[in-house]
């Protein structure tokens, strides 16, 4: 994407396509419109630019569930407006500021939603921090091809007698997992659900990306609910928040055939999940 000045082509960066783009996505909320930009994709010196737009940031956070905007504080200035938001992840208790300065003109003419998109540029750009990789990729994929890449949290789900390392914390986060197995089912909560739960509460796509502090950190939070009731609840609590946004997201999670048939085997000991 260019700009014709001089009937030269001035290359535009991606910040000024984002912003552009993101400008008219808050003017169509505040006017009732319907938003049709979730990303943005453009050739720039070759190359190919890809990114979510701010109404994709916002899917993919409802994708990924438990990402809160907590804080927005905002200061007037002469030509701009300056707002600052802290955006916190409830499942990892991460939490990230974003800023954004809008200026009170476009152009020579002032600016009526000049306030409102510096408070949605600002809330923008502190839940994207905390945005896990596959999830952007997952909402990316799917508004640029029509389609999505087929449960992107599924591929995680895999046999755990393979011939790999396992450490002692995968163990006992598999040994725990299937302690609470019968708890789990009493409360409507899957395997399935439960991987799933791990996999965004990482941010991970497959075992593998899963770090030995991962695990360890998994196999604490299994101890403390199995032990203790209020904890137990609260996990499960969690675990349905996240798969009710995962549900209610526009984006379809495409069944696989071979992890359905595996979940629905009675033989438990050899086709643990995960």
């Amino acid at each position: 994407m260019a700009e014709e000045t001089n009937n030269e082509l001035v290359p535009v960066s991606e910040y000024e396509v984002l912003e552009k783009v993101d400008d008219q996505a808050i003017i169509q909320m505040m006017t009732g419109q319907a938003i049709k930009d979730y990303v943005y994709s453009f050739k720039q010196g070759g190359k190919v630019v890809e990114g979510l737009t701010l109404a994709g940031i916002n899917e993919a956070a409802n994708r990924r569930g438990g990402i809160e905007v907590a804080e927005i504080e905002y200061t007037e200035r002469d030509q701009s407006w300056l707002a600052v938001a802290k955006a916190t992840d409830s499942i990892t208790g991460s939490s990230r500021y974003g800023a954004c300065e809008q200026p009170k003109s476009a152009g020579s003419r002032p600016d009526p939603f000049a306030f409102t998109k510096a408070i949605h540029k600002a809330q923008r750009n502190a839940i994207k921090q905390l945005l896990p990789v596959p999830v952007i990729k997952e909402v990316l994929n799917y508004y640029l091809h029509g389609k999505s890449r087929g449960a992107p949290y599924q591929s995680l789900e895999s046999n755990a007698n393979q011939n790999d390392n396992v450490t002692n914390a995968q163990k006992a986060a598999f040994s725990l997992a299937n302690k609470l197995k019968t708890r789990f089912d009493q409360n409507s909560v899957s395997q399935s659900d439960f991987w799933n739960y791990v996999k965004r509460r990482y941010g991970v796509e497959t075992r593998n990306d899963m770090t030995e502090m991962h695990w360890t950190q998994l196999s604490a939070e299994l101890t403390a609910a199995d032990r203790t009731p209020e904890l137990f609840n609260e996990m499960l609590d969690r675990i349905k928040k996240l798969e009710a946004a995962a549900v209610a997201s526009e984006i379809p999670e495409t069944p696989d055939p071979e992890l359905s048939a595996e979940l629905g085997s009675s033989d438990t000991s050899t086709n643990t999940p995960f």
